[in-house]
């Protein structure tokens, strides 16, 4: 070797280069992507996918992509597979841009990447490959097409129609000594998890596309489109919903131009069946109907569209108003824009994130201010609303408190408060209990009958009420009973006790752990603050200890009675 010689060396080495781009950011979905993109971008209007798994362990071996676009030209075919090459390199028209792509997707899953083709108008069908096994034994040191007799046997009927009839033309890529798709043990995620991933990936991404007719073929399955936003019509979203509650509200539809091109921005509220109590979180409770419309992972997600294809979709820390909320899974915020606007959203040649630049993501941030909280209002105002009604049609809400207080009475000393009230009286209080609690005897008999029942069952009893007043609770009592009205109206309840309430319906998976140790703080700040209104009120009698002295002690002995017994159903 002489020194110009040992001064000279290959760009890169191929073998080593190729093992590390491997890992070059792609998951299974964004893999499949850029393979699915390649498809659109060649005129396909079905596409089939498909997967052969081992057998003992259910590990994917092999994936197969299939469309009828118009095939790959035979002087192009072995460039097709070469890193950085594309035809439309740096175009900004289509969904492809830089050339690497569909080559290092593929890779990134597995050794070996096979793609044959049966171009447009023509009747000859050509093959080429990359096989990284190959490449590092140095058997393969280039891409070499070759024409063949046609697909291979075990995989041709998948570049068919329905009918059996063959595609006129397309190409068929085929993903083979796949190592990454294995089940990941206790922690990792499973076969099933990634592929239901990958599922809904592909009705959401390109859903605009599915929308205009797109067929999209998943281990046999149509895939159906799965639009954030709920304005895209699926039959899937208007059986599970109803035909009477679709589309979405949409809050706001703006436009920023820029270069001469428009930035789109699009917020909708979903339909009220989906978020009608609080604390179901869409998908529990009387909502377990649209457990599979995954609801739960949407919390602040927003999708971002480049030429109608979604590159993005997930939280943008700091474009929301404030922290992103629970309820924030019931807006939808979409955002779309041209590939020619590319470097207002710093887009990777992978296309798995974008996000706006300074000065766009302030103006971004500005324009969802407004409906993002006039969204989350409407929501926090029909729960309010759907809250009285589950109010009124569940009268014995507090149940573990009324069992606890029932089950302590039984040794109690009895009450002796309106001892030998008379029967009229009883039923002129009892009515009055009623009315305020927003139950009609009329039109609501077997309510109103649930209701006396449990006051002539119970010792005591917790109604929900609402009045203008400053009282906190109102108690009646007669012949040894109390019913104890809570004014919905009083910043205690408003404000810690209902919340509280809502909090503990919930899917615990719905809950993050900072709204825990926030609501947890705020409870132990209310109580302290309910002890010390208390004193206060005592405070207001000048002798308060010989006033209220004996009332501290019997509120200490039964409270503790009623806690002892409530913690024995926990």
């Amino acid at each position: 070797m002489n020194n110009l010689d040992s001064m000279m060396s290959e760009i890169f080495q191929v073998d080593t280069a190729l093992e590390s781009q491997r890992d070059s950011g792609f998951d299974l979905s964004t893999a499949v992507g850029e393979v699915v993109d390649n498809s659109i971008e060649a005129g396909s209007t079905n596409i089939k996918i498909k997967t052969f798994s081992n057998k003992k362990d259910k590990s994917i071996e092999t994936i197969v992509f299939a469309d009828n676009g118009i095939g790959i030209d035979s002087s192009i075919i072995a460039q097709s597979l070469k890193l950085g090459f594309s035809t439309r390199y740096n175009q900004r028209k289509g969904l492809g841009r830089f050339g690497v792509g569909m080559k290092m997707a593929g890779l990134s899953q597995g050794r070996r990447i096979d793609i044959y083709t049966k171009p447009l108008d023509q009747d000859s069908y050509y093959h080429a490959y990359l096989d990284l096994d190959l490449i590092s034994k140095h058997e393969q040191t280039h891409i070499i097409a070759s024409e063949v007799a046609g697909f291979p046997k075990e995989y041709e009927d998948q570049m068919k129609w329905d009918d059996g009839a063959k595609f006129e033309s397309g190409t068929l890529i085929i993903w083979s000594k796949i190592d990454r798709l294995v089940n990941q043990g206790k922690y990792g995620n499973s076969i099933s998890e990634t592929l239901s991933d990958l599922t809904q990936f592909l009705g959401r991404a390109y859903r605009k596309f599915i929308d205009q007719g797109l067929v999209i073929q998943f281990d046999g399955k149509i895939i159906e489109l799965e639009d954030p936003l709920f304005l895209l019509e699926s039959q899937r979203v208007l059986k599970l919903i109803g035909e009477n509650n679709f589309p979405a509200a949409i809050y706001d539809n703006s436009v920023i131009p820029i270069d001469g091109e428009d930035v789109n921005i699009t917020v909708t509220l979903l339909p009220e069946v989906l978020r009608r109590v609080s604390g179901e979180g869409g998908n529990s409770g009387t909502a377990t109907r649209f457990k599979e419309l995954h609801l739960e992972r949407k919390d602040g997600k927003i999708s971002i569209l480049r030429n109608g294809r979604e590159i993005y979709y997930d939280v943008i820390q700091g474009l929301f108003p404030t922290r992103v909320e629970a309820v924030d899974r019931f807006i939808g915020v979409e955002i779309s824009f041209p590939a020619t606007l590319d470097e207002y959203f710093q887009v990777r040649n992978v296309k798995r994130g974008a996000v706006p630049v300074g000065k766009l993501r302030a103006e971004i941030r500005k324009i969802l201010e407004k409906p993002v909280r006039a969204a989350r209002k409407e929501i926090s105002a029909f729960f309010a609303k759907t809250a009285i009604e589950q109010r009124k049609n569940n009268v014995i809400e507090h149940t573990p408190a009324s069992k606890a207080v029932n089950e302590a009475e039984k040794t109690a000393i009895p009450g002796r408060g309106g001892l030998n009230t008379p029967e009229e009286e009883v039923k002129s209080k009892i009515q009055d209990i009623l009315e305020d609690a927003g139950i009609d005897t009329v039109n609501e008999p077997d309510l109103a009958n649930k209701m006396k029942q449990q006051i002539n069952d119970q010792p005591i009893t917790l109604v929900d009420s609402s009045w203008p007043g400053k009282e906190l609770l109102d108690i009646t009592h007669f012949n040894g009973k109390s019913i104890i009205k809570v004014n919905q109206r009083h910043p205690f309840i408003k404000e810690i006790y209902t919340p509280i309430k809502n909090v503990a319906s919930q899917d615990p998976s719905n809950i993050s752990k900072d709204e825990l140790v926030i609501l947890a703080r705020k409870v132990e700040s209310a109580i302290d603050v309910l002890f010390m209104a208390y004193a206060k009120a005592e405070n207001m009698h000048a002798k308060p200890d010989d006033v209220y002295s004996d009332l501290r002690t019997q509120w200490g002995v039964f409270s503790g009675a009623y806690v002892r017994e409530l913690l024995k159903s926990f």
